[in-house]
């Protein structure tokens, strides 16, 4: 075994995190769930939908079976969607193709959608005992600590490179690969954390770190210059106008693009998107198109007069890479207005089956704003 895995696993016996509910997991049913849950959020945010999907999916048949508008309902609010469309695709292909069962080997789990490389690695080092190193956030930033590593990460030379110096820390007995993998994960996680690494702490709860004596990260003291960070894209700002209709207890719902923010889910009818170049535009900005636009553009839905109409104030949406203000006219029609037949993307959505669809976090939680969802 190599001394790194030894002192790894060592640690791991005393320090490892406890109480995660996919530890010690070998179903790759289960295992496959938590790393794509894992992927860009945070732990605390995905244990408790973890178990609230394997409510109600408890096994790979069922997430199958599903229709697309159910994953969707769970996955909102977890953001970038389209993980749950490739989730649902996945279990669909491994039913069809793969008689339900999860292949052992991490090349034919990469052909899988959603799998990526170190995605297909960890379940095939948890699940089948596969000698499979795996390169998420954390462990790059382990590896590139302790060895050195100051070239961008992102390059194709850098990360193969990287990937072989992974493969080659490996222990020798593929039984140690589960404790091996979840070590290295809680390793970074826990002691070599990308702002607050223990070796700068002067309250060393893992005192002191296992690698800090031969970390050359550390011996150069550019710990939290390490791995190289790169430049990050600017956030844009960006505004737009929503409707929402309210008529009879329902109200009008415009499902989304499949691809793209809020791929697939459900929200209000909207302006396009328009980018400004600081926040102090968003106030120059025309916030509210007007209802005669939206009736203009709706005009085969909507009727010419209204019962009431509300401007409510202005909100603000945080993404990843941008920030989106926007406005919401509340439309209540009368309730002797017929309501026309309508097919995707727009559908009159009955009050009491809101839970059933997938909305954005902003819009789910004007539901609740207004009571008609209950807060989770």
């Amino acid at each position: 075994m190599s001394q790194f895995a030894n002192t790894l696993i060592q640690w791991h016996g005393q320090f490892g995190r406890t109480g995660l509910p996919w530890q010690g997991e070998k179903d790759p049913y289960k295992v496959w769930l938590s790393e794509i849950m894992l992927q860009q959020t945070q732990v605390v945010t995905v244990i408790d939908r973890y178990q609230t999907f394997l409510v109600k999916f408890p096994h790979l048949n069922a997430l199958a079976s599903a229709s697309s508008e159910e994953v969707m309902a769970l996955w909102a609010g977890l953001g970038y969607y389209t993980r749950a469309r490739n989730l649902h695709a996945c279990a669909q292909k491994i039913v069809a193709e793969y008689g339900g069962n999860f292949p052992a080997d991490p090349q034919v789990l990469e052909t899988l959608p959603g799998i990526g490389k170190s995605t297909a690695r960890a379940i095939a080092a948890f699940c089948f005992n596969y000698p499979a190193s795996i390169l998420d956030a954390n462990v790059q930033r382990v590896l590139a600590r302790v060895h050195g590593i100051t070239a961008p990460l992102k390059s194709s030379v850098e990360n193969k490179k990287l990937w072989l110096l992974a493969d080659s820390l490996l222990p020798q007995d593929t039984k140690l690969m589960p404790i091996y993998t979840q070590a290295l994960m809680d390793f970074g996680a826990t002691v070599c954390s990308a702002s607050k690494p223990v070796c700068l702490s002067e309250q060393q709860k893992y005192s002191p770190c296992i690698y800090q004596k031969e970390c050359a990260a550390h011996q150069q003291q550019i710990v939290l210059k390490t791995p190289c960070k790169t430049t990050k894209t600017k956030v844009k700002l960006v505004v737009s106008d929503m409707l929402l209709v309210v008529c009879q207890n329902k109200i009008l719902l415009e499902k989304r693009p499949p691809s793209g923010i809020w791929g697939g889910l459900w929200s209000l009818p909207e302006s396009p998107w328009q980018e400004i170049a600081q926040v102090a535009d968003a106030a120059k900005v025309r916030m509210g198109i007007g209802i005669e636009q939206f009736a203009s553009a709706l005009h085969w839905i909507l009727p010419t007069q209204y019962q009431a109409a509300k401007k409510l104030a202005p909100r603000k949406h945080v993404f990843t890479h941008r920030t989106l203000y926007y406005s919401i006219t509340v439309l209540t029609l009368s309730p002797a207005t017929p309501l026309v037949n309508l097919s995707e993307p727009l559908e009159w959505v009955s009050l009491a089956d809101l839970p059933r669809y997938g909305l954005p976090t902003p819009i789910k939680q004007l539901m609740q704003d207004f009571g008609w969802l209950s807060v989770a």
